[in-house]
């Protein structure tokens, strides 16, 4: 979608509200100790937020987490936006990335989703557990050996 200022500054009002309504449950979800089961290669639909600048990724969608379990015990959790919004090129009528930091979710194989998922490695980033919401499901282990050296492949190691 193309960069609307006026449209940016609206959602961002409205955001603040929700983001308000968060914070009022980040209380109750320390005390009961909820979201403690947050495990790696869980894909959950976590409120990213509206308002956000340029092609930050917004609005309520999936998300891979991608830190390591003793990590996610803590209060924050690293995760990967899913979009269904991704270049690709056709190779044997396949759908096929098209670029090297890109996965494809095909629908077919991740029954949560109609439409084929793109992890983009290069949108990785923290969020606080209250953001999370209901769990889609998990991603299959060799693909999430594959979501690896993507992420290896985006930050350069």
């Amino acid at each position: 979608m193309k960069w609307n200022k006026d449209k940016n500054i609206r959602d961002s009002g409205h955001w603040l509200a929700s983001k308000i309504e968060l914070i009022e449950l980040k209380d109750e979800i320390l005390k009961n100790n909820q979201k403690a089961n947050i495990k790696r290669g869980g894909i959950f639909n976590v409120e990213l937020g509206r308002g956000n600048i340029g092609a930050e990724k917004n609005k309520l969608r999936p998300c891979l987490i991608i830190s390591r379990n003793i990590l996610n015990n803590g209060q924050t959790v690293v995760i990967i936006p899913l979009s269904t919004k991704f270049d690709y090129k056709l190779i044997s009528l396949k759908k096929v990335p098209r670029y090297k930091n890109h996965f494809i979710l095909f629908a077919d194989e991740y029954s949560f989703s109609r439409d084929d998922l793109c992890l983009k490695c290069e949108d990785i980033r923290v969020i606080d557990k209250v953001r999370i919401k209901d769990h889609l499901g998990n991603i299959k282990k060799f693909h999430l050996d594959m979501v690896k050296k993507r992420i290896l492949f985006t930050l350069g190691f």
